[in-house]
């Protein structure tokens, strides 16, 4: 168990404040028209890199290897929407469904300039396979060059098994990305997923979105399994009419798929799909920052943010600035906020703190990944990861959620100093959207480095109950990855000052304490923190 070590840094008179103004300050440029959506391999990207590396520098902070800029080479693919195909024919009638309106579609290998094929399609259920659990929505069929299509999400716990994959809290069996990656290791010409909006915690206009125009994806190691050809999504009406050219019911096999058992169905449907792309290489990039640890400088603690967002695209309501101001303009500036302030304390905290502002986050947590792919500082000296993805824009709370926190021992310090600051922990709010698996931290957890993923409350001090859930509801329908994510007027960065005081304090803990949090039994990143920590 780690135990909170006390020391100079730890102490709450040497903790530096995080301020309101700078956030809004950075949050009003970064989400700017000017930067252009801060899309990656666009001009607006590049202009965030240089705002962002120049404030390390002013800051103080040191640039790793000599640069505060860390390439991610990424592969682009750009669907031509002409060429993007899809047709189903069962014996009860044949489709032929609206691109975007309907489906989307992309090469699951993004280095592919053409893909698809004709097949035969496959229900899966889940499209899970889970040993630990006892499930297998495979067994017994074999989907190698076929298509499957999946549910959203993991199968409902029942009664009997309340825990199971979960309970309410999605597990990263039910995020979509690992539902292409086992289509992948089945041998599956391509994945379609069943979107249906409460389950995946989004609407379909955030899919569309986001599965259409630009696609990004860090190069495949020559070694690296080959993905899916297709993947993508199609509606819940598209799948119940494609269903019914079977002669199958979308709502029967739905309940089927959800009950242990479930045997996927061979439906004698033929999907024929294809996608033509033009390849490039892309260049984004990291921007990295270097807090020299006064004692211990090679044991890391990092904090990350994501700075890009989907830049220049689809026209929506005469707008195509996609600016990103929350999501997450916001987070960028808390963590230059949160730089600023620890830069100069005096001594320096006895750890190091690398700051990344990462890149391609909207892109499938590709700056993050290629960090952990490509580390700066070795993974097994990575003591924990820090991560911020929106900053609170609304005002002061009473509350504040920390997702991971429950994960792994980093929980301890967090209690402990969240309690001091007044602010109840409360619980991810929505647990079933699986949140934990969305985010930068992400590929950290995975390779094994306790993450926590600092959020912000939802009581707002001063407001009505379930003033701030009509908040998120409405960002949610209307503004999330939208060009309407832009800077209010009505702008509050009090709780933001809240996130980085938090973080802050349990940062400078971390720092002053010799322990090395790990993960506890049962957690499914621990064999990998294991590994790591017994290779040193």
């Amino acid at each position: 168990m780690a135990v909170i070590a006390g020391g100079a840094c730890a102490r709450d008179g040497e903790i530096p404040a995080v301020s309101a103004d700078e956030i809004a300050e950075h949050t009003r440029v970064l989400a700017s028209d000017e930067y252009l959506g801060r899309g990656p391999g666009q001009p607006g990207g590049d202009l965030a890199v240089d705002y962002i590396a120049a404030r390390f520098e002013e800051y103080g902070l040191e640039a790793p290897g000599g640069s505060y800029v860390q390439p991610v080479p990424m592969v682009g693919n750009t669907p031509d929407p002409g060429g993007v195909t899809l047709a189903i024919r069962g014996p009860a009638g044949r489709i032929q469904p609206v691109y975007l309106d309907d489906f989307v579609l992309n090469p699951g290998d993004r280095e592919a300039t053409e893909v698809g094929g004709e097949a035969e399609l496959v229900f899966v259920g889940y499209g899970i396979d889970a040993p630990e659990s006892g499930w297998d929505d495979f067994a017994g069929v074999d989907v190698a060059g076929k298509y499957v299509l999946v549910l959203v999400n993991d199968p409902p716990a029942p009664a009997s098994e309340p825990d199971l994959f979960g309970g309410v809290a999605m597990t990263y069996y039910g995020r979509w990305t690992y539902k292409y990656e086992e289509a992948a290791r089945q041998g599956a010409l391509g994945a379609l997923i069943v979107h249906e909006t409460e389950p995946a915690g989004y609407p379909w206009s955030v899919v569309r979105g986001g599965f259409s125009g630009d696609q990004f994806a860090l190069p495949l190691a020559p070694a690296a399994p080959r993905p899916a050809g297709l993947i993508g999504w199609v509606t819940r009406d598209l799948a119940r009419a494609a269903l019914a050219t079977g002669g199958l019911d979308y709502d029967e096999l739905k309940a089927r798929a959800g009950a242990r058992g479930f045997v996927a169905i061979e439906t004698g449907i033929t999907v024929r799909g294809g996608v033509r792309s033009a390849v490039r290489r892309v260049d984004t990039a990291n921007v990295v920052g270097l807090l020299r640890g006064s004692e211990r400088p090679d044991e890391y603690l990092l904090v990350t943010s994501h700075y890009d967002h989907f830049g220049v695209g689809e026209l929506v309501d005469g707008d195509s600035i996609y600016n990103g101001a929350y999501d997450n303009a916001s987070g960028t500036a808390l963590i230059l906020a949160m730089a600023h302030s620890l830069s100069g304390l005096d001594p320096a905290p006895a750890r190091s703190i690398l700051f990344i502002a990462t890149g391609a986050e909207e892109r499938g947590l590709l700056g993050a990944e290629g960090y952990v792919q490509a580390p700066l500082y070795p993974l097994d000296r990575t003591v924990a990861v820090v991560n911020f993805d929106e900053a609170n824009v609304w005002g002061e709370t009473t509350d504040i959620s920390v997702m991971g926190e429950e994960r792994s021992e980093l929980g301890v310090y967090v209690r402990a100093r969240a309690a001091e600051l007044g602010l109840t922990l409360t619980p991810d709010a929505e647990p079933q959207v699986g949140s934990y698996f969305r985010s930068d931290h992400f590929p950290f957890a995975r390779a094994g480095v306790p993450s926590l993923y600092v959020r912000h409350g939802w009581n707002y001090v001063g407001r009505p109950a379930g003033w701030g859930d009509s908040i998120r509801a409405a960002y949610n329908a209307d503004h999330y990855h939208a060009p309407s994510d832009e800077v209010g007027a009505d702008f509050d960065y009090a709780g933001a000052v809240q996130q980085g005081a938090l973080a802050l304090r349990t940062l400078l803990d971390l720092a002053a304490t010799d322990s090395w949090p790990n993960w506890p039994e049962g957690q499914e990143f621990k064999a990998a923190r294991d590994a790591m920590m017994g290779s040193r």
